[in-house]
């Protein structure tokens, strides 16, 4: 809009605008780096505009419009991000700078945040030092795992291999212990009867249980020392 010159007389003018108006508030001092100003007003609050002159090169540079209570900057306008979400370039730092770098979250230490490392793959910082990861089928500590509460596990798999689950008494064995052999020492073995069929002082039968622990899916017989 060339209507109205920048070394024109100071004053109002009315600027048609197919079908409408403007009005154009041009102020010429006609000296200086800013020789001359005006303001672009748009009827019923339809905005407000200004440009300024440089020297004696006039308006170099269009329209500047001011943002208002009425007609607010959107997000892109001011380089924000929206409300309803966006996508930030680089990292981010929340009370800090962030020295993580790449695709990072840092969280009131510099160098302490989420880090994306490849392809799904998301690590937790401590101070510079990679401490966790979580990947798709995977969850990788790099540090020693402190727990007070309780751990409940759904697959026991990996380590019911190394552990007893569980200790029985096996199958029941028995032995004449009267004019007979009885048991000698076998290993894992314990008494668990001492029969007296005839009522003397003289034990006659002798019953034993092999003791077992549960490992895995299997039981085993305990050995001595």
């Amino acid at each position: 809009d060339k209507s109205v010159g920048w070394n024109w007389k100071s004053g109002v003018y009315n600027v048609p605008t197919g079908g409408a108006s403007k009005l154009i508030l041009h102020f010429n001092m006609n000296i200086g780096s800013c020789p001359a100003v005006q303001f672009c007003v748009n009827y019923k609050n339809g905005g407000i505009s200004y440009r300024s002159a440089r020297d004696d090169f006039g308006f170099e540079l269009d329209w500047t419009e001011f943002y208002t209570t009425t007609r607010k900057p959107s997000a892109g306008d001011v380089g924000a991000l929206p409300v309803r979400g966006g996508v930030i370039n680089g990292n981010l730092g929340i009370g800090t700078p962030n020295i993580l770098g790449g695709s990072s979250i840092v969280l009131g230490d510099n160098d302490t945040g989420l880090k994306q490392n490849g392809d799904g793959l998301l690590d937790i910082y401590a101070n510079g030092v990679q401490v966790f990861r979580f990947q798709n089928d995977t969850l990788e500590s790099k540090k020693s795992i402190n727990v007070t509460g309780r751990l409940t596990p759904t697959d026991y798999g990996n380590f019911d291999s190394r552990y007893v689950q569980d200790f029985r008494l096996g199958s029941y064995e028995s032995g004449q212990a009267w004019m007979g052999p009885g048991f000698s020492d076998t290993p894992g073995y314990v008494l668990t009867a001492a029969t007296n069929g005839n009522g003397d002082e003289i034990i006659d039968g002798l019953g034993r249980r092999p003791m077992q622990k549960l490992i895995g899916n299997q039981w085993y017989n305990v050995t001595s020392v």
